[in-house]
């Protein structure tokens, strides 16, 4: 299937990346904590008292293993803060994250001076310069920390600003769903042919005008309820969309077909409010509907999404802005990180709706 891009391109910030394991940034990042690790080792070496015989030169083993002593505290932060950004992604459980990430960190610190002091202390200290080489040692691997820690930062900080202006987005889209709802939901073609259906059936079969009319006030009462809603139940949305494709199936008759596969243990996941009648009326809009060539479409779960699929019967005149499509994406960009995907081929378009 073909994927529609309906998604704003967002160009990812320097602070919003996770650092990278392609061959040039290893290259990159080893190249600057080896040139601070070096010049640590000599700031050391010149504030403290050395050996006579080692004033001249440190010994190459000594440059080897603070070398790769800082190195690899480092890159082990790195992983760290990308296993941390995986699962506990900022803002969420912000405490538990940097719970983790301190004192993990820190125990990288304490192993990395451990190993350092192992092989310097026995070289490049005398006894009343040995908390000296400690010290410098220490605040050696935490600037390497700092270092290594510094696009997480500034994650933390850029994902803090985000989140306010998401809150400021959320407030103004809230007042245009509102507005766009009703104006959208309660538009008078809907509820024209639904009266006209409606004033048929208490003519010609009473009965069925009942049912009709309780579908029908069902479906507008949850239109009013939902107004006020950023998310509601899946089960919630499914019975809204139960008894809005009845008004269209007693309109259209056999020319609508649809078939709900949703399985009662999703029931508690939410979505946003009029995604299925979203997508339920974009079918009927730009499909025909006749008895000879019904328009069918399914509903089920895949991949923690929500389905909506039809089959592709287009009309001839059928003309589309997208509009309804890239309000509702535009919507999911507010709610969540996980995206809409709408995707067709020449028999089928369905529209993958991320549960949450």
């Amino acid at each position: 299937m073909k994927c529609l891009e309906l998604h704003s391109k967002k160009k990812q910030n320097l602070a919003m990346r996770l650092p990278s394991y392609e061959p040039l940034s290893i290259f990159g990042r080893f190249a600057i904590i080896s040139v601070i690790a070096v010049l640590i080792l000599h700031f050391i070496s010149y504030v403290t008292r050395i050996p006579e015989e080692l004033q001249v030169k440190i010994p190459p083993i000594i440059y080897v293993v603070v070398i790769l002593a800082f190195n690899v505290a480092a890159e082990l932060q790195i992983i760290l803060d990308n296993i941390l950004e995986r699962f506990l992604p900022v803002p969420k459980k912000i405490k538990l994250r940097l719970f983790l990430q301190i004192s993990v960190g820190i125990l990288f610190l304490y192993v990395a001076h451990r190993g350092i002091m192992y092989f310097v202390e026995p070289k490049l200290t005398l006894q009343d310069s040995r908390s000296g080489v400690i010290m410098g040692m220490v605040t050696g691997l935490v600037f390497v920390q700092m270092v290594a820690n510094s696009l997480t930062i500034a994650r933390f900080t850029q994902k803090w600003f985000d989140s306010q202006e998401q809150i400021a987005e959320m407030k103004r889209e809230k007042l245009r769903m509102d507005y766009n709802s009703l104006q959208d939901q309660l538009n008078p073609h809907f509820l024209f042919n639904n009266l006209s259906v409606l004033k048929s059936l208490i003519i010609y079969d009473p009965d069925v005008a009942v049912e009709f009319t309780e579908n029908f006030t069902d479906v507008y009462r949850y239109v009013l309820q939902s107004k006020d809603k950023r998310l509601v139940k899946l089960g919630e949305e499914l019975d809204f969309m139960k008894a809005y494709c009845a008004l269209h199936k007693e309109r259209l008759g056999e020319g609508i077909n649809v078939d709900s596969l949703v399985p009662i243990d999703v029931f508690d996941k939410e979505i946003a409010p009029l995604t299925g009648q979203l997508l339920i009326e974009n079918a009927i809009k730009h499909n025909i509907t006749s008895r000879e060539t019904p328009l069918e479409i399914k509903l089920f779960v895949e991949d923690d999404c929500l389905v909506v699929s039809n089959n592709l019967n287009r009309r001839d005149a059928s003309y589309s802005t997208k509009t309804g499509l890239r309000n509702l994406v535009k919507r999911y960009e507010i709610l969540t990180e996980k995206e809409i995907v709408v995707q067709y081929d020449e028999k089928r378009f369905e529209v993958k709706v991320p549960l949450l």
